[in-house]
């Protein structure tokens, strides 16, 4: 597994020993890139269930201006923090140890704000409906929260699915979605809602 472009260019990246993580295949990385060349510079991101980091170093090495990394596995951690150091992007990276559900009071504490969140859960976790309606309820939240900006871009890595936006996202517009093999791939975009007052 290899950055494929930037400033760390053809850098391996070390990997997960097992199946603690479902490494992203190069060409859906770079599948996605190309997606989002038009805003990847100086965008501030975050790649959540970030298993090796290699989404969020991607990002960086193409001109991200910072990443946050999150992952709740010790072991996986170490590894994304030996990929930053190998790449030399470790300066504009936070990493935190941290379930994903748990890291709004983190981000908000410390005033936090994102223009791109990749996420790529677990399958076993995302293909339940409850489990990726709290997701993407959560995401509505943080957007709401102003932690995601708004016309920001929410992307979620998952295998195929019947998919329905639940009411409680309602700041979220789906607004493209790609197959990579069994690979399916979201983007939401962040949307105004008035209130009423």
């Amino acid at each position: 597994m290899r950055v494929i472009a930037g400033s760390a260019r053809g850098i391996s990246l070390a990997s997960v020993k097992g199946d603690k993580t479902r490494p992203i295949q190069d060409r859906t990385k770079e599948s996605l890139f190309n997606i989002l060349s038009g805003i990847i510079r100086d965008s501030r991101v975050m790649d959540l269930y970030a298993g090796t980091g290699a989404i969020g170093i991607e990002a960086l090495s193409r001109g991200a201006a910072s990443c946050i990394f999150v992952e709740h596995n010790k072991q996986v951690v170490q590894i994304i923090k030996d990929n930053l150091a190998a790449t030399g992007l470790q300066n504009k990276a936070t990493v935190i140890k941290c379930d994903v559900l748990e890291i709004a009071s983190y981000l908000e504490r410390d005033s936090i704000k994102l223009d791109i969140v990749f996420a790529a859960p677990p399958y076993p976790l995302v293909k339940k409906n409850a489990y990726r309606n709290e997701l993407l309820t959560f995401f509505s939240i943080l957007s709401e929260k102003h932690i995601i900006q708004p016309e920001g871009i929410v992307i979620l890595q998952q295998r195929k699915a019947e998919f329905q936006m639940p009411p409680e996202a309602a700041c979220l517009e789906l607004f493209d979605t790609r197959m990579y093999g069994d690979t399916q791939v979201l983007f939401f975009r962040i949307k105004s809602i008035e209130k009423n007052v």
